[in-house]
């Protein structure tokens, strides 16, 4: 099994790689129907519709010119990759809302972007081709 560090993740957005990437977070979810009725003797259910969210740690930096457009109501097209953007390499896209976007920091540590994106449709994984 290969294991992977992510110290060489690239995220784009719009097609604009973003500047100071500290963390990215990529959940699929996906609702569930209790189907469970009187006199069963184990639970029953099913799933509903899947979604997907991301979250994004920057370091703030307000001359990274890709990352200052970015807003909370925007719609985007996001994609992810884990390892690097090299030949060969998987990574996730998809369409986008960014819901929220907060600076902070304290005294004494790095200033910090975050965003929360929701996916607006499916969340697709490929590999990077020549």
């Amino acid at each position: 099994m290969a294991r992977h560090i992510l110290k060489n993740m690239v995220v784009t957005v719009g097609g604009n790689a973003l500047d100071g990437v500290r963390s990215m977070e990529i959940e699929e979810t996906v609702s569930d129907t209790d189907l469970t009725a009187a006199g069963d003797t184990w639970q029953d259910h099913d799933t509903g519709i899947p979604g997907w969210t991301a979250s994004l740690t920057l370091l703030l930096d307000h001359a990274a010119g890709a990352n200052q457009g970015l807003r909370a109501g925007d719609v985007v097209a996001f994609e992810g990759y884990s390892e690097g953007d090299a030949i060969g390499k998987t990574y996730w896209s998809g369409s986008a809302s960014v819901l929220s976007h907060k600076h902070g920091g304290s005294y004494d540590g790095e200033g910090t972007r975050d965003y929360s994106l929701k996916g607006k449709g499916a969340l697709s994984s490929a590999v990077v081709s020549a």
